[in-house]
């Protein structure tokens, strides 16, 4: 059996959202070389990767291939999922390497093993676990660091409290899937339920959406915070230099005679009322 084209056009619109999130997270990091945005863009890189094993599956009655892809697909969304949580985070949360690089090792050991030792279909459900988990360590950090994040978004607030409401919302229609769809299969590769497939995909294309949409709009919001330093911190620092220079400049000129000397300090306070009206228009801007 195929799978439905709901389904199909599900994992088409992931491929998509995904493939924006890689070359968003692809501009930002050849600009920034950032850390959070390398993670970001790892994290998009994976989950663009798991949307293509789904297909493999009806491609083979080889239960072993199957299986195969199956696992890929789990553990390389788990990995794209706690790379690009974790980059997000990373705006008002610091992690160091070894916490980053540990929790990454038991993401894709962990379900490889359980693959290996015992069954897929158990791999598939500690898969599941781990992004409940991921998801709602993510929910927490969220609301633990809401202040900072209130500072940085400003008016934009209200997208990451959407992006909230929608993961919770996400969480309730996965265990709806998973406990009262009779034909459920991870995904829904195989299923026939139009409404599970609907609400499934359509939660996961709007978690999507709005992720990329807080992810713009943290970028915006650090930007205006370093605009608003530059000109209300260094700009007034400035200002009080110049003040001095302009002060020195009329006291020499004051004090000396020589028609030398006052021309240089002539041209130091002319130079000074330049800076002077370039730093207003820094505050105007």
């Amino acid at each position: 059996m195929g799978m439905h084209v709901l389904v199909v056009f599900g994992l088409v619109v992931n491929i998509i959202s995904r493939l924006i999130g890689v070359i968003v997270s692809f501009d930002m990091y050849s600009k920034t070389k950032e850390s959070r945005h390398f993670l970001q863009l790892m994290g998009w890189i994976f989950l663009l990767i798991s949307a293509f094993p789904p297909f493999g599956t009806t491609l083979t009655q080889d239960l072993l291939i199957v299986n195969l892809f199956l696992i890929t697909n789990v553990v390389c969304l788990n990995i794209g999922l706690y790379l690009l949580i974790t980059g997000l985070s990373m705006y008002f949360t610091i992690y160091s390497r070894n916490i980053v690089g540990s929790g990454l090792l038991m993401i894709i050991i962990v379900p490889i093993s359980v693959f290996i030792l015992l069954d897929v279909s158990i791999a598939v459900n500690v898969s599941v676990f781990i992004q409940f988990l991921i998801i709602m360590i993510f929910l927490t950090l969220v609301y633990s660091n809401r202040k900072e994040i209130r500072n940085i978004l400003q008016y934009s607030y209200g997208l990451i409290v959407l992006l909230m409401i929608f993961l919770i919302g996400f969480l309730i229609v996965y265990v709806y899937v998973i406990t009262l769809v009779p034909d459920y299969t991870y995904g829904l590769y195989m299923s026939t339920d139009i409404i599970a497939i609907m609400a499934y995909y359509a939660s996961v294309a709007m978690v999507t959406l709005l992720g990329l949409m807080v992810f713009l709009h943290l970028e915006q919001g650090i930007y205006l915070k370093k605009k608003n330093l530059l000109t209300d911190d260094y700009s007034h620092k400035i200002g009080n230099i110049l003040q001095i220079i302009m002060g020195a400049g009329t006291t020499i000129k004051a004090s000396s005679d020589s028609s030398e000397v006052n021309t240089t300090a002539d041209l130091i306070l002319e130079r000074s009322e330049e800076a002077g009206e370039l730093i207003k228009k820094i505050r105007e801007m």
